[in-house]
């Protein structure tokens, strides 16, 4: 039976009321992540710059005993972490996982703000113990102990009812591989989570073996969460912009699957020649260069995806910011097995080449994407469009400039430490004669987290004005071609 076009609107109005029910359900708790998260982003970046400025300059407030490079660095990278990452990936996770699912948050809202309040609360007691010399020297694990119990009962209470909405989904069409993803790093975190903290804070005398669940831990957590929230917020939003279906499902599950069987064996080979078992290494980087495959996979599931479309990436800001930070994904890739492999990771072993990786993985892909789809969210909670397309311009291209700036700093840096460390003619030499050698990759750093940090200043006068419900009152979104007279894109104007 042909559908009539009065049928059809008739569909269409209910479709759209669903989806104001929904986003109406989870506006609260979303809106209080993506908020928070953008004020740790802030800190985060700003402590970035002075880490970077102290690494090169010890002297710059040599009085401040709290601004020692030994405790600035490690209150950037967890701020950034925990901070930012954790809570704009719930934010997302919740609002996609509720879309997807057709679910309404229907109870619990309380619950959930009251946990993002003790989450923010126990991570501001836990930068502070470590500027205040309190850390506990275990990387991305510096927080005092008592942290980590608080963390999870709060990431928990936001898992739930993710995980919640996936078991009652009734939408007629199934599932996109974006819920995959996001239900993977609901379970995925607290397995690393709890299995990491109770090796290192209740499991005395481990010795090397834990600096190998450390490196362990660290690539966990981007693999096996800030990758599958990344690559999630991807598989939803292209397709839903560019009003095309994912190219290839048999792609996007090879590439599920490869990541969640290889993504749990990283890390070890951070320590390949070391005090562990040669084994462990060697399974380590076997996995960071086969990880290659799913990094593969996706890369040509989106390009195949966004054939033809590509037009939308110059006015849609969701697009723009997603689709170059899907472009990092692979470089993230190629990174980690740079640095896996045994015929370079040695030369790089314990240089800058491993912070690449973790700016490349956590900010340059991930950030990248939930900037992309926050500019999507935002307005459908807050009732209220971007204000300013020069604002999100500015982001976007700061943002690009400045993350692969450090990364190709980094890696630069990381080789030449590395030359220079198995160099015999510089074995009688002290370490700062490498720290000198490094100077120039280093103030590239910090003016690099300077230019981020002016973006995420932009971008948080922006976020807390839409918040606010101060944004422009129109029914067009905001796109990035022309200014507010913009012809709204068709999948981007109603979804």
């Amino acid at each position: 039976m042909q559908t009539t076009p009065a049928t059809s609107d008739t569909d269409l109005q209910a479709d759209n009321l669903r989806r104001a029910a929904i986003d109406k359900s989870v506006k609260g708790p979303v809106l209080f992540l993506f908020t928070n998260g953008a004020f740790w982003l802030m800190l985060s970046t700003l402590l970035g710059v002075l880490a970077a400025i102290k690494l090169v300059e010890p002297e710059f407030l040599g009085d401040c005993q709290y601004l020692t490079y030994g405790r600035l660095q490690p209150a950037h990278i967890n701020a950034l972490v925990y901070g930012w990452g954790i809570q704009a990936a719930l934010g997302v996770m919740l609002w996609i996982m509720a879309r997807r699912s057709g679910q309404e948050l229907k109870g619990g809202k309380s619950l959930l703000i009251t946990a993002g309040v003790f989450w923010n609360i126990t991570i501001t007691l836990g930068i502070l113990a470590i500027l205040m010399g309190k850390s506990t020297s275990i990387e991305w694990l510096e927080m005092p102990k008592f942290v980590w119990p608080v963390l999870l009962i709060c990431f928990l209470c936001y898992a739930w009812p993710i995980a919640r909405m996936f078991g009652r989904a009734f939408r007629p069409e199934g599932f996109m591989v974006s819920t995959w993803y996001i239900l993977g790093a609901c379970f995925w975190f607290p397995w690393i989570f709890i299995t990491a903290n109770v090796a290192l804070h209740c499991l005395p005398g481990l010795g090397a073996i834990g600096a190998g669940i450390d490196a362990w831990y660290i690539h966990a957590v981007i693999l096996l969460f800030f990758v599958p929230v990344g690559v999630g917020t991807a598989y939803y939003f292209i397709p839903k912009i560019t009003g095309q279906p994912i190219a290839s499902a048999q792609l996007a599950s090879a590439g599920f699957w490869t990541l969640a069987i290889l993504g749990g064996w990283t890390g070890m080979q951070k320590y390949m020649g070391g005090p562990l078992p040669a084994w462990m290494s060697s399974i380590g980087a076997c996995a960071g260069v086969l990880l290659l495959i799913p990094v593969g996979l996706v890369g040509l599931n989106h390009h195949l995806t966004t054939i033809g479309k590509h037009s939308a990436v110059a006015t849609s800001p969701t697009l723009r910011f997603i689709f170059f930070g899907a472009m990092f994904y692979p470089v993230s890739g190629l990174v980690l097995a740079l640095n896996s492999a045994f015929w370079t990771g040695a030369n790089v072993q314990f240089t800058q080449s491993w912070y690449a990786f973790q700016t490349v993985s956590v900010y340059g892909f991930f950030s990248m994407c939930v900037f992309g789809a926050i500019y999507y969210i935002v307005p459908r909670l807050s009732g209220c469009e971007w204000l300013s397309v020069r604002l999100i311009r500015n982001h976007f291209w700061f943002s690009v400039y400045g993350v692969g700036t450090i990364v190709i700093m980094s890696l630069v840096a990381g080789w030449q430490q590395g030359v220079d460390l198995n160099d015999p003619e510089h074995w009688d030499q002290t370490f700062m004669n490498h720290v000198v050698n490094s100077r120039p990759y280093v103030v590239s750093r910090a003016v690099a987290w300077t230019l981020i940090s002016f973006s995420n200043a932009m971008f948080l006068l922006h976020l807390l004005l839409m918040v606010a419900g101060l944004g422009r009152r129109s029914s067009a979104p905001t796109l990035l071609g022309h200014d507010h007279d913009d012809h709204a894109l068709p999948h981007e104007a109603h979804a």
